[in-house]
């Protein structure tokens, strides 16, 4: 492993103002800064919630400013070798686009239960895809190929700089903002953006949300410690992650809190961003909507909830609306 792989991977890695803003530097021109948007609402009463829709990114996620500027870092020798990586979708999907950026190959290690689009948009990118079970997988992080430059879905920790720039752009655009929603699925995103967002304004809350049918956060943030959760299906397939001793601990220094919600207002918030606001999100994506909607306005106050991506079949997205 190189000598800068060893450093993003190291677990006390915080980054600083400085570093979110040399990671926004680093990405622009490849990741949208993408516009806040307010839920439609059709009461003046209606307490403001603010979009931040990163659906409309090159890739249809967030997942491109973490992994871009991750690739970007890489010695030359190395990234020429081609990168790899391990993730339901969204993560292989933006490596895809970044390795063909960088004209180099890539290849995506993912779950047997993976949405048939995401794994299609994952070869549409030229992508290797190889298919494992849960087992399979964990066996494969533990005996790592060395033919490509593995990005760790768990242990990447430079990942932060990239995600968190989302933080940086909402309390530029909205200073005033008191709550933050955010999907954890690894932790990365919600900690990113935490760390960043705190940097500008110590005051504002940060929310992290799972499914009730994949609360793994929410129970090892309430016990102090990782758990493992049962498998069940869940709208939200895409934040079906592990916890780690290093990230929980991470996000128990930033989060305010992490909240669930149930598989009915992940659908609901699905349908009402279609139909209503004209955005396509995946499951995870509409986690940070449906907390922020079952909390009372007056504990939110000005609320931003990011659509972390697009990814759903037009199948489901179809039966949802219907």
């Amino acid at each position: 492993m190189s000598t800068w792989m060893s450093k993003s991977r190291d677990p006390s890695h915080r980054p600083t103002l400085r570093d979110f803003r040399e990671a926004s530097e680093r990405i622009k021109g490849v990741a949208l800064v993408t516009p806040l948007i307010p839920l439609r609402r059709y009461k003046e009463e209606d307490a403001v919630i603010l979009l931040k829709p990163e659906v409309l990114q090159p890739i249809g996620s967030y997942k491109i400013r973490g992994v871009y500027n991750w690739a970007a870092q890489l010695p030359e020798e190395e990234r020429e070798k081609g990168l790899s990586t391990m993730s339901a979708g969204n993560m292989s999907q933006a490596l895809g686009y970044v390795a063909n950026m960088f004209k180099v190959p890539s290849r995506a290690i993912m779950p047997d239960y993976t949405p048939k689009s995401k794994i299609e948009a994952c070869r549409k990118y030229g992508m290797e895809v190889q298919l494992m079970t849960w087992d399979e997988m964990l066996s494969y992080l533990d005996n790592l190929p060395e033919d490509r430059c593995f990005l760790h879905p768990l242990e990447e920790y430079v990942l932060l700089d990239g995600h968190g720039t989302l933080g940086l752009e909402i309390m530029e655009a909205a200073p005033d903002t008191d709550t933050i929603y955010v999907a954890l699925g690894a932790g990365f995103l919600g900690a990113g953006t935490a760390l960043a967002a705190k940097a500008v304004k110590p005051s504002v809350r940060v929310i992290g949300v799972n499914s009730v049918n994949y609360p793994h956060f929410y129970e090892s943030f309430r016990q102090g410690k990782p758990v493992e959760v049962e498998h069940k299906p869940t709208l939200a397939d895409g934040s079906a992650a592990l916890v780690t001793d290093h990230m929980l601990q991470l996000v128990q220094d930033v989060i305010d809190d992490v909240v669930i919600v149930s598989e009915e207002m992940i659908e609901e918030s699905i349908r009402f961003l279609a139909l209503e606001n004209k955005l396509v999100v995946e499951g995870s994506g509409a986690l940070s909507l449906a907390a922020a909607l079952q909390t009372p306005k007056h504990e939110r106050g000005k609320t931003v909830c990011i659509l972390s991506g697009g990814s759903i079949d037009s199948e489901k997205l179809s039966k949802i609306i219907q």
